[in-house]
């Protein structure tokens, strides 16, 4: 348990039945998030998380063998997101990636860490690398503009392993992340109090639902592959995989598509290329009028047939009730192209409606397809 919940005695964290390690909010929870701007951020504690070093002279090298993201010419201060996959490339793990002085820092969820850690352990064998542990707490800043807080731009780092800030967009949202040792947590939260308004969980994840950034124990399932969700992949992303150029530095999302092998690449590339992910992460619109949020993990269904998980739900200040959900791609094109072919969506005895941003069909040919195409044309 975070040590700011008897700390700051405003703080509750109980939320739908659990107790949390950190505060769901601290006496106002819908006014916390409804504050949220350049000029009135927000404190937030994030302390169940964790960090891992990982240094030495081929910390960089062995670690980019291992994850979806390109680091083996990351820059010192640069900051991304990185994946581990399983061999049939579903998604194992999900950690933030800062390039610091002495190693790249990897922060995960507690509930991962000892697992990521001993792979990392495991795949070592003979390279000059080191894992460790550093005992850092980390509290974000929410909402602030670059100035006191913010470094010159997002995913910057700057600092080392006793202490480091890392900034971040949580979509729209400007966030910076400041990690410190986990036994001044409360001295921190002090003086960074006398700046930015204590603010719980539940604010930061109706922003982190409305950015489409997803909890991996919550929102994901042993099925997910990284094409399923946006976040991990980026936009803007045009044409097929290409050879890796070596000096190229990381992406911003936490997929690198043009990079050296790593395990279950494969299913990237071959999605990528040649088709399309079976599901897609969408934001849901639920009934207010409903005296209960749906449960982590239940089924979407339409006209009594599922074609999806739901994942995080919460109230939002401006939007009332709202979730993440993994949805069959095949319904929402539908949706897309004809809404009156899919009835009305529930979960969990609670109406449901999927946000009309998500609504979109992909009907981009495949870029692999299009080399096939191409060749069997000219041959």
């Amino acid at each position: 348990m975070s040590p700011i919940l008897s700390h700051v005695p405003s703080a509750f964290n109980e939320a739908d039945g659990r107790t949390l390690p950190v505060a769901w909010h601290y006496g106002n929870p819908l006014t916390e998030q409804s504050r949220l701007g350049p000029s009135s951020p927000g404190l937030v504690d994030l302390w169940d998380r964790t960090t891992l070093l990982v240094s030495g002279p081929e910390a960089t090298t062995w670690l980019n063998n291992l994850i979806s993201q390109k680091v083996n010419a990351i820059q010192e201060g640069q900051a991304t997101w990185g994946l581990i996959l399983d061999v049939h490339g579903h998604v194992e793990h999900y950690f933030g990636i800062s390039a610091l002085e002495n190693g790249l820092m990897l922060d995960v969820d507690s509930a991962h860490a000892d697992l990521l850690e001993e792979y990392l352990h495991r795949m070592v064998f003979w390279s000059q690398v080191e894992i460790t542990r550093p005992p850092l707490a980390q509290l974000a800043i929410v909402g602030a503009e670059y100035g006191d807080f913010q470094l010159e731009g997002p995913n910057q780092a700057q600092g080392d392993a006793h202490t480091f800030r890392r900034s971040r967009r949580l979509g729209d949202v400007p966030v910076t992340d400041i990690f410190l040792p986990r036994e001044e947590i409360t001295s921190h939260w002090d003086d960074l109090a006398h700046k930015a308004t204590p603010t719980g969980l539940m604010a930061y994840t109706a922003l982190r639902i409305q950015a489409r950034e997803p909890d991996i124990n919550l929102d994901l399932d042993e099925r997910t592959i990284p094409h399923e969700v946006p976040a991990f992949i980026g936009s803007g992303i045009q044409g097929a995989t290409q050879k890796e150029v070596r000096e190229e530095g990381p992406t911003e999302s936490a997929v690198h598509l043009n990079k050296g092998c790593y395990r279950g690449q494969e299913t990237v590339s071959r999605v990528h290329n040649l088709g399309k992910s079976p599901r897609v992460l969408v934001q849901l619109h639920l009934d207010g009028s409903a005296d209960h949020l749906p449960k982590v993990g239940c089924a979407l269904n339409a006209g009594g047939r599922d074609i999806g998980r739901v994942g995080s739900s919460v109230h939002d200040a401006d939007y009332g009730p709202i979730a993440l959900a993994l949805v069959k791609r095949g319904v929402v094109e539908k949706m897309a192209k004809n809404p009156a072919a899919v009835p009305n969506l529930m979960c969990d005895g609670v109406d449901a409606a999927i946000d009309p941003d998500d609504i979109r069909a992909d009907d981009a040919a495949r870029p692999g397809r299009a080399a096939i195409r191409t060749l069997r044309k000219n041959n």
